[in-house]
């Protein structure tokens, strides 16, 4: 074969794409193998244009994975056929796998390539196909939330907006507890607490034939609500009633995709107890959280933030800021954006500490210095 073939070939539309894909995510071609369920050496053949792919089916199924349009791959837009449901499950899964993975810039791009695609097809009131456009606007806000800061939650917020408007028309009470859940949980990110209360409630209050994963997520975004709003009583009432209905649900198979369960609420009493300065009762829930989930990227890294926080407020300074430093690098790196809002409390924390000591020093040294009776 001519160096002309050769380099013709690697410059093949499937060679550029696998190429700027693993590039753009620092991906090894064993990852994104994996991830397209193919053999690590098809792979290299095709990224290297040994092997040039002609499969229609198998193109458009890469295309849709890696969330490029398909023209890019050399497929004419006629070519591209509507989503089957099975299709928009196996992206869904393979985007809460992402997540889980902490890959979560690729998770975006991912469902919000889908988000789109499914808006597209969508052109009656198909209950089957506007349910999975509500799943898709759950994840969509989840994954948005997970890679913005809190001044930007209205970006996640109308994903959940229209995740409740679809829930209404088909009359899925999981569906439109879960939106209402999430709106709440928004507005208290975006600092609203008392309107996202408002909407927590209303998950918890009018939406009876939501199954328990997502009665158990909405109480669980409640009790977190009720103790920034100082409520403490509810706090603890909402907290039990969560951990209580966490039993009672296979993480795996719920409606929340695994982000409800004994160890959320674990992890949720960790960092409450937290800011509350109980120290001791802090460590010891993310103790039982460690041990309840799974052990993924994802929940490593929640877990470690809030250690963190939780032993720079107990007085364990040097030990919680050398955690956190480490948080900083993995959310940097992983695109957990919202993780470093609990580093920036941590930051809050210590500057107020060191103002208050500031002062209090300042005070005793005025003592020490003024004039001694004799």
């Amino acid at each position: 074969m001519s160096t002309h073939t050769k380099k013709s070939r690697s410059n093949s539309p499937l060679a550029q794409v696998v190429r700027e894909y693993r590039d753009k995510y620092t991906l090894t071609q064993e990852q994104l193998a994996n991830d397209l369920s193919v053999d690590v050496r098809t792979l290299r053949r095709w990224e290297s244009g040994d092997t040039l792919l002609h499969d229609v089916r198998e193109l458009r199924r890469i295309a849709t994975w890696l969330g490029v349009e398909p023209e890019r791959l050399g497929l004419a837009g006629s070519t591209y056929t509507v989503l089957t449901v099975e299709h928009i499950d196996s992206v869904l899964n393979h985007v809460w796998e992402l997540i889980n993975l902490a890959r979560s810039y690729e998770a975006n791009s991912l469902i919000e390539k889908l988000l789109q695609d499914l808006n597209a097809q969508i052109t009656t009131e198909n209950p089957i196909l506007l349910h999975k456009l509500a799943q898709t606007l759950h994840l969509a806000g989840y994954v948005k939330s997970v890679v913005t800061r809190a001044n930007e939650a209205t970006y996640s917020l109308n994903h959940y907006r229209e995740m409740e408007r679809v829930a209404r028309i088909i009359h899925n009470d999981t569906l439109l507890n879960i939106a209402l859940t999430y709106e709440g949980d928004m507005y208290c990110r975006g600092g609203d607490v008392s309107k996202g209360i408002l909407y927590l409630e209303a998950a918890r209050d009018t939406t009876p034939r939501a199954d328990i994963a997502a009665r158990g997520n909405g109480v669980q975004l409640l009790g977190r609500a009720y103790l920034r709003a100082g409520r403490m009583d509810e706090f603890e009432h909402m907290m039990a009633e969560a951990e209580e209905l966490s039993h009672q649900i296979d993480p795996q198979q719920s409606s929340t995709c695994g982000q409800y369960s004994l160890g959320t609420v674990y992890e949720e009493y960790g960092r409450s107890y937290s800011q509350l300065g109980q120290t001791q009762k802090a460590l010891e829930y993310l103790d039982k959280a460690e041990q309840s989930l799974e052990p993924t990227k994802h929940w490593e890294i929640l877990l470690k933030t809030a250690r963190a926080m939780a032993l720079v407020r107990g007085g364990e300074i040097q030990s919680g800021v050398e955690l956190a430093v480490e948080c900083i690098e993995q959310c940097q790196e992983h695109g957990t954006i919202r993780l470093m809002e609990r580093i920036y409390g941590i930051q809050k924390h210590i500057d107020n500490l060191t103002r208050e000591i500031g002062m209090a020093g300042t005070t005793l040294r005025e003592a020490l210095d003024g004039p001694i009776e004799y």
